[in-house]
C-alpha cells in the first residue's frame, strides 16, 4: 500500500508540474485553476500529507523554473496552498450533507484568498521595498476565482474517475 501511495503522489505532483510549467504561457487564469484542481484532487486521492507535500513543492519548483520571480512570495504561496488543502480536508470531514464537497471548496477558497490578500499587503511589504501593483492585483480577487474554479474542477474530475471508489475505502 505504501508503494501505491508514493506512486500516486509522484504522479499527481508530475501532472501538477505539467500544468504549472507546460501551460505557463496561459498565465494565472488557466494555470491557477489547474494547480488548485490538482491540490484538491490530491487531497481526495492520496490524503492530506501527500497533498501538502505537493502544495509545498510546486511553488518552489515554479521559482526554480522562473515562473515566480519574487522569492519572498514563495513562503506565502506555500502557506496559501497549505491553508487551502487543510481547510478543504477539515471542512469536508466535519460536514455530512449532500453538497459538503462544494461547501468545502467555497470555504477553502475564501481562506486561501483572505490569507494571500492580507499577506501581500502586510507581510510582503516588510520583506521587499516596494510591492508592485501587478503583484497586488495577482494576489487579490484572482486568487479567489482560481481557487473556486480549481476546486469545482477537482470535484468534477474526481467524480468522473473510475477508481475513486477504491480510494474512498
Amino acid at each position: 500500500m505504501q508503494t501505491k501511495m508514493i506512486t500516486r503522489t509522484a504522479m499527481l505532483l508530475a501532472l501538477t508540474l505539467v500544468f504549472q510549467i507546460g501551460f505557463r504561457q496561459f498565465a494565472q487564469p488557466v494555470v491557477g485553476p489547474l494547480v488548485n484542481m490538482m491540490l484538491l484532487i490530491s487531497v481526495l486521492l492520496v490524503g492530506l500529507p501527500s497533498a501538502l507535500m505537493i502544495g509545498i513543492l510546486t511553488p518552489m519548483i515554479a521559482f526554480v523554473a522562473g515562473i515566480i520571480g519574487v522569492f519572498p512570495l514563495i513562503p506565502m504561496i506555500i502557506a496559501g496552498n497549505m491553508l487551502y488543502i487543510l481547510a478543504f480536508g477539515w471542512v469536508r470531514t466535519k460536514l455530512s450533507f449532500k453538497f459538503k464537497d462544494y461547501v468545502s471548496v467555497l470555504l477553502a477558497a475564501v481562506v486561501k484568498f483572505l490569507f494571500l490578500y492580507a499577506a501581500v499587503r502586510t507581510i510582503l511589504p516588510l520583506m521587499i521595498v516596494e510591492v508592485k501593483p501587478p503583484v497586488i492585483a495577482t494576489f487579490s480577487l484572482p486568487q479567489l476565482y482560481t481557487a473556486l474554479i480549481g476546486g469545482v474542477l477537482a470535484l468534477i474530475v474526481y467524480n468522473m474517475l473510475p477508481f475513486r471508489k477504491e480510494v474512498e475505502r
